[in-house]
């Protein structure tokens, strides 16, 4: 069994429990699909260009990195409000944005490794997950295109995967532009291959974390201040500019609210 496309928070909840992932049906109108895309066709054109991309081995499939500083669209996508819901349920609602980047599969791209997000944990993991993924897909997610695979219930598993999985067991999350895919940190996942003559398929994931955990970016170093400057009080809290508790306190804990 597999997720299906829902425009229904109840059935996105249940899909994750069960599965490991959702998918969130038209989330993203067209006319922001081809806002966001066409932005980030531009950026990953300009960092070739300029010699400072990040491109696997073979060439084919790229990387964009630290996306806030590099359009507000991209904020826009990481404060969505249907995003912030479920990754509240996930993993708090003081969780943290770790980062945001793009993944852009071209024709030919191996595909990634089978892997789980929270790696870095060691095992047994604990029986909830403690990051959290968001996937925007920016044209239609197919198994020619390089669709991200997953094996649907391996977040159970509590582990990350064997070097022996079947790749007969995963399956492609397909879904048109405009859909996002929410996934856990437990789920066994990776970047599908690009058999197609000449699509390059487009997405920008945003990974989240509990708010007890250091942050894959480091916001405090690589924000422009700019950005940083006009930021929202939400964004910020995102960012890990508010404390949590007794961590991330600047000279001290407020001498107002709770002491510990």
């Amino acid at each position: 069994m597999s997720a299906t496309l829902t425009t229904d928070l109840g059935q996105a909840r249940a899909d994750l429990a069960d599965h490991g992932y959702c998918l969130l049906e038209g989330i993203l109108p067209p006319e922001r699909v081809a806002a966001v895309r066409q932005r980030l066709v531009e950026l990953a054109a300009a960092e070739v260009a300029q010699g400072t991309d990040y491109v696997y081995e073979n060439g084919a499939n790229q990387r964009i990195w630290t996306l806030l500083n590099k359009g507000d669209c991209f904020i826009e996508l990481a404060l969505d409000p249907t995003v912030s819901e479920l990754m509240s349920h996930l993993l708090g609602y003081d969780h943290l944005l770790s980062n945001i980047d793009a993944n852009v599969a071209g024709p030919g791209g191996n595909p990634m490794f089978l892997h789980a997000d929270q790696s870095f944990m060691p095992e047994p993991w604990p029986p909830y997950p403690l990051v959290a993924n968001a996937m925007w897909m920016l044209d239609d997610f197919t198994p020619e295109n390089g669709a991200t695979r997953v094996v649907p219930g391996s977040h159970l598993e509590a582990k990350q995967p064997p070097f022996t999985v079947s790749d007969d067991l995963t399956t492609a999350v397909c879904g048109p532009a405009g859909t996002a895919m929410v996934f856990e940190g437990r789920l066994w996942h990776q970047t599908g291959r690009n058999t197609t003559a000449g699509e390059r398929r487009h997405g920008i994931l945003a990974y989240y974390c509990r708010p007890f955990m250091r942050q894959q970016e480091n916001w405090f170093l690589s924000l422009d201040p700019g950005v940083l400057g006009r930021a929202t009080p939400e964004l910020r809290r995102l960012l890990g500019y508010d404390h949590y508790l007794s961590l991330g306190m600047i000279d001290g804990m407020p001498r107002t609210g709770p002491r510990y």
